[in-house]
């Protein structure tokens, strides 16, 4: 059951009242289920059960405004600290001159941030403080609600108690639970009265958090993650039992299509019940509506968004008047993109009927950028917030610019030592991709992946190491000074480093999965691609005492997940070919030593029955140094430098289509030309349009398939293509 809680003024009363009277028993704040400070068994409440904003109206309509972040991940300044470079769509520095703009227009404002808001770009420098610098910013801003996402619980628990005790407004999360109970760990939704008007905010976090965090369950401590659907119907359905707001607010930090249940499905079976939804976790901007009851596995949002490069409002020539009869058949659904990009904002306004209560008129949507595609310009810092943290800038800063040592010979070993597999150059940071989306080190056995393998493998005393190229700018050039924020840039999570005992038919399932990122090979394609939906995250390439073949025209490994959670497998794969391990032919009744990060041990070994906690002989979390990142500093530190002769002599495997390709760009035909084209600009080619957080090539490019590139607009017009050109799909 949901508990309904009280406010903070009659904690404090009560705990005044049994002060004064030994004997008094029942009513007690030891007795109760909240609490002002995370305890076992009780709920987190910071807020009172209603939350007053501006004056009750007398007029007869009113006009609300809702804005909300989500994935900020440490960027309180619009500064990438493992690239050591300005990020002009990022900062919420940028966000607090929004705010400001906003709250011109609307001084009570509700403003809310839905997570994944204290890990990444040098956070954890500040971890140890009593509250994080970036839940600080969020205080100096007035934000009014906070929801976890899954990333605060990359940390020890700890760290999320005081940081969401410390939290000046509400902290809401429907399916956190206490374990073993069912008692929430926060409010699972907040209540808010806006000018006279009740609003309800309703919260969830990804139910996913225990595998993601499996090797290290301190971070969730005495936690259970519960059904999102289940969770936020019961929160929804509580909240309008209790309090019949007038507007009902979602709060997720969910994907579209997500672990657990995301935001699709949820949306579509509580249309009717909330009005818009605000969503996080995807980093991806969009402005989309749900239709009542309509999810299927194939569905997908209607896109209201206006066209065009700033496509960041609502198209009300598409989605029409969202008034009382809407209300009944679609709700809106929002997200603002990734590390400060925009302020994700509804305009609700409202109308009282003949009873005198509140009736919706309209709502309408928009992602408020900090920076401008049109115009190139990025929205000024908000001075007094930028002048308060300036110390968060400046230490990250020093730290991130530690010189370690320097890089001898090109790691990625292209024609130019640069990322991009076919124009030799490097990571577009306006485009926000590389031109072909190929990193060369993702398609070729690279000194750059067997560096971080390397480290795993002399950790852990594995046999073989699996490991991903998380970043598309990540490289090792020959000559440059490799800085701390060399490591960030070449591992950007806080993984920890896990040494597993797998069967021989296990490591072979766990490789056909990873592999079953690219498409099958087609004959006279130039290039390889990715499976749509597919997250460069989840594909490992292995190293050690391995060797083995990758075969693109073999099946791609499949699974269906059944409703206890269990998979099935339906097509084991015929992809990954091994010759041996450690010397000896590939036997898989044999078990090998295998090093992974702790994401994809709780992830895939685990979930996926691959591995069980019983297997596990190493695990760095009792390391000095546990983290890879750190690991890989540590290498770099203690050889004062890097050189790429002691990690280019082990080259165990390739693609077999790798001899045909190369035929196809050189055959003096359709195949070279195609492929000179892309190699100038002059075409585009097709990525996973749906993928924004991952863009990819989705199509290989092939000169008998003419869907699978397209002319380059800019290319066309003044005859030099951009990586920024690509990034508009043809078909809209």
């Amino acid at each position: 059951m949901i508990i309904h809680k009280r406010s903070v003024l009659a904690l404090a009363m009560i705990a005044a009242l049994a002060g004064c009277d030994d004997d008094s028993s029942g009513n007690n704040v030891s007795d109760s289920l909240y609490t002002s400070s995370v305890t076992s068994g009780r709920t987190l409440t910071n807020t009172a059960d209603v939350v007053h904003i501006g004056t009750a109206t007398t007029d007869n309509s009113v006009t609300l405004t809702i804005g909300a972040t989500s994935d900020l991940h440490g960027r309180l300044f619009g500064y990438d600290y493992a690239l050591l470079s300005d990020d002009a769509d990022a900062g919420l520095t940028r966000i607090g001159t929004i705010v400001n703009q906003v709250r011109a227009n609307d001084a009570d404002a509700l403003l809310i941030d839905i997570g994944d808001t204290v890990q990444g770009n040098s956070a954890s420098l500040f971890n140890d403080l009593p509250t994080h610098p970036m839940v600080s910013a969020l205080n100096s801003l007035d934000f009014n609600v906070w929801v976890p996402g899954n990333h605060e619980f990359n940390f020890d628990r700890s760290f999320v108690d005081r940081n969401l005790e410390n939290f000046g407004g509400a902290v809401i999360s429907s399916n956190i639970k206490w374990e073993n109970t069912d008692i929430n760990y926060l409010k699972p939704y907040q209540i808010f009265n806006i000018k006279g008007v009740t609003v309800a905010v309703v919260a969830v976090t990804p139910s996913y958090v225990p595998n993601w965090e499996a090797s290290a369950p301190e971070h969730f401590a005495e936690l259970s993650f519960e059904d999102e659907l289940a969770s936020v119907t019961a929160a929804v359905d509580d909240a309008i039992a209790n309090y019949s707001p007038d507007v009902v607010i979602g709060a997720f930090h969910l994907g579209r299509n997500d672990y657990g249940t995301g935001v699709y499905p949820i949306a579509s079976a509580l249309a009717d019940k909330f009005d818009v939804i605000f969503a996080g976790h995807e980093h991806a901007e969009y402005i989309e509506e749900i239709q009542k009851d309509a999810y299927n596995s194939s569905y997908s949002g209607e896109d209201i968004a206006t066209s065009g490069s700033d496509h960041g409002t609502e198209d009300k020539s598409v989605s029409g008047t969202y008034d009382e009869t809407a209300r009944s058949t679609h709700v809106k659904i929002i997200e603002p993109g990734k590390w400060g990009w925009a302020l994700a904002t509804a305009t609700i306004q409202l109308q009282k009927n003949s009873s005198g209560q509140w009736e919706m008129v309209d709502t309408t949507l928009a992602n408020l950028h900090t920076y401008s595609e049109s115009d190139h310009e990025s929205v000024a810092d908000q001075q007094a917030l930028s002048d308060e943290y300036s110390w968060v800038h400046q230490q990250s800063l020093a730290d991130a610019s530690a010189e370690l040592g320097t890089v001898t010979g090109n790691f990625t070993p292209s024609a130019t030592g640069h990322e991009d597999e076919a124009t030799g150059e490097t990571y577009d940071s306006d485009a926000g991709r590389l031109y072909s989306t190929i990193h060369y080190a993702k398609v070729h056995d690279t000194p750059l992946m067997d560096f971080i393998n390397q480290v795993q493998l002399d950790k852990t005393g594995a046999d073989v190491s699996a490991a991903s190229l998380f970043s598309d700018h990540s490289n090792l050039i020959n000559g440059e000074t490799y800085t701390k924020a060399k490591s960030s840039e070449l591992y950007k999570y806080d993984n920890t480093l896990m040494g597993i005992n797998m069967t021989g038919a296990n490591l072979k399932k766990f490789m056909e999965w990873s592999y079953s990122y690219f498409n099958p090979y087609t004959e006279g394609d130039l290039t390889v691609s990715f499976r749509k939906g597919a997250k460069s995250y989840n594909y490992d390439q292995f190293d050690g005492t391995i060797q083995y073949t990758v075969d693109l025209t073999g099946d791609a490994y499949s699974q269906t997940k059944n409703s206890d959670g269990s998979y099935t497998v339906t097509n084991p794969g015929s992809r990954i070919q091994i010759s041996e391990i450690a010397g000896k032919a590939f036997d898989e009744t044999a078990t090998y030593k295998v090093a992974v990060n702790n994401y994809r041990f709780g992830t895939q070994l685990q979930t996926y029955g691959w591995a069980t906690s019983d297997d596990v002989y190493y695990e760095s979390t009792n390391d000095a140094v546990y983290a890879i990142r750190d690991m890989l500093t540590d290498y770099v530190q203690t050889n004062k430098g890097i050189n790429v002769d002691s990690f280019d002599d082990n080259m165990n495997w390739s693609f077999v289509q790798d001899a045909a390709i190369e035929a196809a760009r050189t055959d003096g035909g359709a195949g070279q030309a195609l492929w000179e084209k892309l190699q100038n600009k002059q075409v585009c080619v097709q990525i996973d349009w749906d993928n924004a957080k991952y863009p990819g090539i989705a199509v290989s490019l092939n000169p008998d398939n003419t869907e699978s590139y397209f002319a380059n607009a800019d290319y066309v017009s003044s005859g030099t293509g951009t990586a920024e050109a690509c990034n508009t799909n043809p078909n809209d």
